[in-house]
């Protein structure tokens, strides 16, 4: 049987692009059996339309143009990516906000074949262009189209104090923003710094066209149809000059408040137990009565418990201990009793760099333990010792920096899920492997999804009533807010689909009830961890250091 081939043509404003695009086709054009065909640009020397409305929204361009750079949006070119396309200049014909390829040139891109064609460039594109490439044109609209279509994006979330900002690549149709959605996600809304946000949601989401080429060379002709969007969301355009002030001043406020918050306020987490299997939390009104460890020292914290049981019945929990002074975690172990009262806690693995996430696995009679270690670069896979006091270390599953690494057996594979930096709470990866000790392969479609309120593995994930469930952190509002359980609808090396079900937390009413991030079952109980602020001057000279560091990294880059 022939292999597969995608022809892809490229419609872009000429040579130079934003670095986000220029990424976005080098990601393209590296999947096997993608061939760039066409690339279609305006005549040269064509400039677009002057905005009709460019005194009312000068402020917002002047300030675009001079204090507005973030690095995904400089200019690069691309005709080395394009070296030996052929290149034509077609020039559109505008009538209002619509832009239109004339016969003649439709019938010039259409010699060349493409079955798809992304669009970089040109304004908004309307009539046979949309139907020329039997998988349409793709385009990107950052910006969840339920909520804002137009632009500019990132702006009007911080406007509305929006906690997140999201992203589609679309099939496109007649229907400004409201195209076939092929893929979306979600990122945080950095309310302190437009630039960030816009460099985040950009740059991350340049990965889309890639992963939708990979589904159609497996065969999958669906993958390009996409859902069809409902949107009745109000059209947003440039800001005039009065509310751009009003961002500018917002912003500002929002920047000094961030500062003084992470010089003030600290998280403090500390571990509970729920006396119920893990699957009650998929009741709509979950039975949520707590009992908290005793506090933690001033100067430290518990977070992330993971359990098991001895031999005598005793319960074991593994957990991170921070201690703000070292900057670090270890891992350690405490036996919780009814009576609340605490043995002294035992450390069962330091290395001398961070460690936290103890995920505990239980096969064939062993207690493995698999932390997070991702400042080690890797995914390390550790047996509890006879004497129930130390983790020896067994071997290397993944040599990626993962974080909060959760290991599962689903029907005969194994699977080991967690989430890649830069984005920590947003971008979940996944790899399988046929035993526990591997080889492990990384998913054909990763990342398998961006979503900051349901992306970060939160958990042991569980089985009830032949389902599959998986926790995970919402960390929308902020980090380790509350936890979101998904129900894994597809799972397989090369399809994956879940949704949320049920989102729990935070535990209101109790002593740590600003944050829930972590749940764990072991039998009839649930582990959970909490946070609440604290200050601590040890970690305030932290953050102060680290900031002035940062600053001093600026001047010298400058």
């Amino acid at each position: 049987m022939a292999e597969l081939e995608l022809r892809v043509g490229v419609l872009a404003n000429g040579p130079a692009v934003q670095r986000w695009q220029r990424l976005a086709l080098e990601q393209l054009l590296a999947v096997p059996g993608v061939r760039p065909v066409v690339w279609v640009t305006p005549p040269d020397g064509q400039e677009p339309d002057p905005p009709k409305d460019r005194w009312r929204t000068a402020l917002y361009r002047r300030w675009r143009r001079m204090r507005f750079d973030p690095p995904a949006m400089r200019p690069e070119r691309i005709d080395d990516l394009l070296a030996g396309v052929p290149r034509l200049r077609c020039e559109v014909q505008r009538k209002g906000h619509a832009e239109r390829f004339d016969a003649e040139d439709l019938e010039a891109i259409a010699a060349h074949g493409p079955d798809v064609l992304l669009r970089l460039g040109f304004g908004i594109l309307k009539g046979g262009i949309l139907d020329l490439p039997r998988h349409g044109v793709w385009s990107f609209h950052h910006g969840d189209e339920e909520k804002y279509r137009g632009g500019p994006p990132g702006f009007w979330e911080i406007m509305q104090g929006d906690p997140v900002t999201g992203a589609v690549l679309q099939r496109l149709t007649e229907r400004l923003d409201g195209g076939r959605i092929l893929r979306k996600g979600w990122f945080n809304t950095i309310d302190h710094s437009l630039a960030e946000t816009v460099d985040t949601v950009l740059t991350h989401s340049a990965v889309w066209p890639a992963q939708v080429a990979r589904e159609l060379l497996m065969g999958r002709n669906e993958a390009a149809e996409g859902v069809a969007s409902t949107t009745n969301a109000p059209l947003y355009r440039y800001p005039t000059n009065r509310v751009c002030l009003d961002f500018l001043l917002r912003q500002a406020r929002n920047k000094a408040r961030f500062h003084r918050r992470e010089l003030q306020e600290h998280e403090q987490w500390n571990i509970g137990l729920l006396h119920q299997p893990i699957s009650e939390l998929l009741k709509e009104k979950p039975n949520l009565n707590v009992r908290w460890l005793p506090d933690p020292a001033p100067d430290a914290f518990r977070a992330d418990p993971f359990g098991y049981r001895t031999a005598d019945g005793q319960l074991n929990v593994l957990y991170e201990k921070y201690q703000y002074a070292q900057g670090i975690g270890d891992i350690s172990r405490v036996r919780p009793k009814r009576d609340n009262v605490l043995k002294r806690s035992r450390v069962m693995l330091t290395t001398g760099s961070h460690l936290s996430y103890p995920y505990v696995v239980q096969h064939e009679g062993a207690v493995y333990v698999v932390p997070e270690s991702a400042a080690s670069g890797r995914v390390d896979l550790f047996r509890v010792n006879e004497a129930n006091d130390a983790l020896e270390h067994v071997r290397t599953l993944v040599e990626e920096p993962v974080y909060d690494p959760t290991v599962f057996k689903w029907q005969g594979r194994w699977w080991l899920f967690g989430t890649l930096a830069p984005l920590t709470n947003v971008a979940l990866h996944a790899w399988h492997a046929p035993s526990l000790e591997g080889p492990w392969e990384p998913h054909a479609l990763n990342p398998l999804k961006l979503d900051v309120r349901s992306a970060r593995p939160g958990g042991t994930p569980f089985v009830h009533e032949g389902r599959l469930y998986r926790p995970a952190q919402d960390s929308a509002s902020t980090y380790g807010h509350r936890i979101a359980i998904n129900e894994v609808l597809e799972l397989s090396p090369d399809r994956f689909s879940e949704q949320v079900v049920r989102v729990v937390g935070p535990l209101s009413g109790t002593a740590f009830n600003a944050g829930l991030h972590t749940v764990s079952a072991v039998g009839d109980v649930t582990l959970v961890d909490g946070k609440r602020f604290v200050n601590v001057d040890e970690q305030r000279k932290r953050v102060r250091t680290r900031k002035l560091e940062r600053l001093k990294q600026k001047k010298r880059s400058k």
